[in-house]
C-alpha cells in the first residue's frame, strides 16, 4: 500500500512540476484557476478508495464494491467538475482538462496496483 501512495504522490508532483513550468515558459497561457484543489482533491479521493478496496476482504464482493466505488466517484467529480464550471466560466476548458488528466492518470494506477493486489490471489 505504501508503494502506491509514494507512487500517487509521484506522479502528482511530476504532473504538477509539468504544468507549473509549462505556465512559467509560456507553452500554456495559465495554470487551470483551481490547479491545487482539484490536484489535492483527487489525490484524497484516489487515495481514500484505494485503501477501502485494497482492504476488503471478500473477493466474491469485490468486482460489485469497485463498481460501486466507480459509481459514487463519478458522481461526486461531476458535481465537482459542474462547481468548477460554474465558478469559472472563463477558465472551466482549463480547468476540466487538468482534472481530467489526473484523474485517468491516477484511476489507472488505481486499477493497476488493484490487479496486483488480486491476482496474488
Amino acid at each position: 500500500m505504501i508503494r502506491f501512495f509514494f507512487t500517487l504522490l509521484i506522479v502528482a508532483l511530476v504532473f504538477s512540476t509539468v504544468a507549473w513550468v509549462s505556465a512559467d515558459s509560456h507553452w500554456i497561457a495559465a495554470l487551470p484557476s483551481f490547479f491545487f484543489q482539484t490536484t489535492i482533491f483527487l489525490l484524497f479521493g484516489t487515495g481514500l478508495l484505494y485503501v477501502y478496496l485494497y482492504r476488503f476482504d471478500k473477493p466474491d464482493f469485490f468486482i460489485q464494491l469497485y463498481l460501486l466505488t466507480m459509481a459514487l466517484k463519478l458522481l461526486a467529480y461531476g458535481a465537482y467538475n459542474f462547481f468548477m464550471i460554474t465558478e469559472d466560466r472563463n477558465g472551466a476548458v482549463n480547468n476540466v482538462v487538468w482534472f481530467m488528466t489526473l484523474y485517468f492518470t491516477f484511476t489507472v494506477l488505481e486499477i493497476a496496483f488493484l490487479y496486483q493486489k488480486i491476482s496474488r490471489r
